[in-house]
């Protein structure tokens, strides 16, 4: 076998990917990475450990680490660690920037934590100034004063490996695709240039950790995970990282053959096999031809040579029946799991915050994204796909930048589950299908019988899709046991939205949605002829009207009312509404304020449609009048559609009763509203719904003399009853003191995006 050579000169003298990056661009890594990489510099270079981390009031741009060593000599004792980040290029550090540094040292210094102060910059400092910070932070107390800026973290950067191992979006900052020639084969410099990028972006997760781990442990790791979790970027971190620490030659292998004619039995190498078993489907061929190899590779691993194995998980659920893992026995224990449902609520926030900062969004759009961030972070259907997306134009076109909007967006991830499920083979389409057409539950065994439909509709043999319901198994369907035994279903619910919107490409096949889809999924997905909902994949035809109405009408009715207001024509909600009269009669209470009730809209949208009876019209005006009188609620006149439910004479009347209550009741409505307070809650809060709807009975009753004179009344009573209620009010407890390093929670969310825009 001929062995192809590497590209370029192997030896000693050829520039490494960081010898090529001086000085290093430190500015593009973003504060929070940068606070990162000085604790693994401390860790590292300094070997202190940072052990506690010092919140501070500078809203996340800068960091303080403390940690306690009991070397004998200067290094004894207790030292606290400063960041300070700037995003600007070639920007010097003075003293007066520290200013405000210089009280909290004296603080520090004061309570034994400051025995040794070190400040960590990615500015550049002068010497004349780095003399004059060390003499104002000694004047203030602390031990000694050392200043690390910028070109020294460089240096250090370059001198050792691991660090860089432990920020590998280090990696990423420098244009690979220009150093690249001298350390990697061809296919490396095409994988490693064009994976750049997304190693720019990378944030280090428990999944990355373990990796690292098990290469080095085992020289071989089997990372396993579903579409778009974060496998290649992973991939791409190592294979460099394999090249710089160990100064293995890197491939990005393709097959067993490509494989086995690379492979040398004298030096280390390392090996990127992506998808080994198929890319989007199992690959039964090339089973045997890896177990082929497979000795070779044990071989070449007791010699140094490294193995990262990419596969999506139900792939290698199927390919582990047929290997010879015998042959290769570390397959079954140098095993990494991505779970993006294990990701901590700091993990995915820094995923969406590199994507954002390093995305090509418009700095307009990531303002109006910024306040909707934390909360996203917090999802726990958050998928590291979406986040890309999210920092991309492309994907966004139609995003509508609303808590709804931006919710839908990672919510429902329609799109990218139906590319996965329309590269599939037949064979697995069909045992979705399976299930689809079940309601989404089937149990098993299952019979030939309920086989057949969805075998025949996607031309496979019964075998075959018993076999890839078998290969589905953990990733996109699962067989999970009840009371009953064991059934199919899907591994998430997203999986059936996606498949009905691939089925609801082809209009023969609506029918077989209509037929097949839960009906809580139909109601959410279907809008009837005539009706547009933007992104809605399935329109059902007036002639399959009866279907539909026999699918769904068993449905909860807040489910059907919804429907009936959002995706029906008049003609359907008419044969609903005959069914299921409950709609409309079984409505009987709503809540304060009456416009944001759901039951309200669909009252509404019934009466514009004309199918809201006099009975039920005048039922809801009753609510409407006891709202107005129990909570002095004044949304009707915010919402043009609930005036248009009103006659002439009722909104007038309802309008002197809105009067009313905030005049000559005032008193009442002020202290029932202070008596609802909960007492964990700050007491202004209390009153902002009341104080809303105070402005909107006045502006429209009142001229602005007396609007003025009124608001100053009932604030003056409000300011009175939210001093009475602090007096019982404990806010929330604040510390000074320093708190161990843990992720950060949702609170502290604000913070870490606070510079994405800039």
């Amino acid at each position: 076998r001929r062995r192809i050579e590497p590209i370029g000169n192997m030896n000693s003298t050829a520039p490494t990917i960081l010898d090529a990056q001086a000085p290093y661009p430190l500015h593009k890594l973003g504060w929070k990475a940068f606070q990162d990489l000085c604790a693994a510099v401390a860790e590292e270079c300094l070997k202190r450990p940072v052990q506690t981390f010092l919140p501070t009031a500078d809203a996340g741009r800068d960091g303080a680490f403390v940690g306690t060593w009991s070397k004998a000599g200067p290094d004894a004792g207790s030292s606290t660690i400063q960041c300070k980040f700037t995003s600007k290029e070639s920007s010097t550090l003075s003293l007066s920037q520290l200013a405000d540094e210089l009280a909290k040292a004296k603080a520090l210094a004061a309570k034994g934590l400051a025995a040794d102060y070190v400040i960590m910059t990615n500015h550049t400092v002068t010497g004349a100034a780095e003399i004059l910070i060390k003499e104002a932070f000694e004047a203030e107390g602390v031990g000694s004063c050392r200043v690390f800026h910028g070109p020294w973290i460089s240096e250090r950067i370059k001198q050792y490996p691991r660090l860089r191992m432990l920020v590998p979006r280090l990696y990423g900052l420098g244009d690979l695709s220009d150093l690249l020639d001298a350390r990697a084969y061809a296919q490396a410099q095409l994988i490693l240039s064009e994976m750049g990028d997304n190693i720019q972006k990378l944030v280090v997760t428990e999944a990355h950790r373990r990796s690292v781990r098990a290469i080095s442990d085992h020289n071989l790791v089997l990372l396993l995970g579903s579409p778009a979790s974060g496998k290649s970027t992973i991939g791409a971190s190592l294979a460099i990282g394999a090249a710089d620490a160990w100064k293995c030659s890197t491939i990005k292998s393709t097959s067993p053959e490509h494989l086995q004619m690379h492979i040398s039995p004298n030096e280390p190498q390392f090996f990127w096999i992506d998808d080994a078993w198929g890319s989007t489907q199992y690959q039964s061929d090339r089973t045997e031809r890896w177990n082929q190899v497979f000795p070779l590779m044990q071989g070449a691993m007791k010699n140094g040579t490294r193995f990262l194995i990419t596969s999506r998980d139900y792939i290698w659920h199927a390919a582990k029946r047929n290997l010879k893992l015998q042959a290769l026995p570390v397959l079954t224990k140098s095993q990494v799991i991505i779970d993006v449902h294990e990701l901590s609520v700091e993990e995915k926030a820094r995923i969406i915050y590199n994507h954002l900062k390093l995305g090509d969004q418009p700095r307009d759009v990531i303002t109006s994204l910024k306040g909707f961030l934390p909360g996203i972070a917090t999802r726990p259907d958050f998928l590291p796909e979406s986040a890309r997306r999210l920092g991309n134009v492309f994907f966004t076109g139609k995003l509508v930048i609303t808590s709804g909007g931006v919710t839908d967006f990672f919510a429902r991830p329609k799109s990218f589950l139906q590319d996965t499920i329309e590269t599939l083979d037949e064979a697995s389409k069909a045992a979705i299908a399976l299930v689809f057409l079940n309601g989404g539950k089937v149990r098993s065994p299952v019979s030939d019988d309920m086989l057949a439909p969805a075998a025949t509709a996607f031309g496979v043999s019964n075998a075959s899709l018993r076999q890839h319901l078998e290969a589905l198994n953990g990733s996109i369907l699962l067989l999970p046991q009840d009371e009953e035994g064991p059934y199919w279903t899907y591994k998430h619910p997203t999986v059936s939205d996606a498949f009905a919107s691939y089925v609801a490409k082809s209009p023969e096949l609506v029918e077989l949605y209509l037929r097949g889809a839960a009906p809580a999924s139909i109601v959410g997905e279907v809008v009837c002829s005539g009706v547009q909902i933007t992104g809605a994949p399935v329109i059902v035809p007036q002639v399959l009207n009866g279907l539909l109405m026999e699918r769904i009408s068993s449905l909860p009715s807040y489910r059907l009312r919804s429907f009936l207001e959002q995706r029906a024509n008049i003609e359907f909600s008419k044969i609903l509404i005959a069914s299921r009269p409950d709609l409309l009669t079984g409505i009987s209470s709503y809540s304060s304020p009456i416009k944001d009730d759901p039951d309200t809209s669909f009252i509404t949208n019934m009466f514009i449609k004309g199918l809201l009876s006099e009975e039920s019209r005048l039922k809801f005006v009753s609510a409407l009048r006891n709202s107005i009188v129990d909570d002095a609620d004044a949304s009707f006149i915010q919402d043009g559609d609930i005036e248009a439910v009103l006659s002439d004479d009722e909104l007038e009347e309802f309008l002197e009763l809105a009067r009313f209550e905030f005049t000559e009741r005032l008193d009442f409505h002020v202290s029932r509203v202070q008596d609802e307070w909960n007492q964990e809650s700050d007491p202004e809060d209390q009153f902002d719904t009341f104080k809303a709807a105070h402005r909107v009975v006045m502006k429209r009753l009142l001229p602005d003399s007396e609007y003025k004179s009124h608001s100053n009344k009932i604030y003056t009573r409000i300011r009175d009853a939210v001093w009475s209620m602090e007096q019982s009010y404990e806010p929330p407890k604040t510390s000074d003191t320093v708190s161990p390093i843990v992720p950060q929670k949702s609170n502290s969310l604000d913070e870490l995006f606070r510079d994405v825009d800039e």
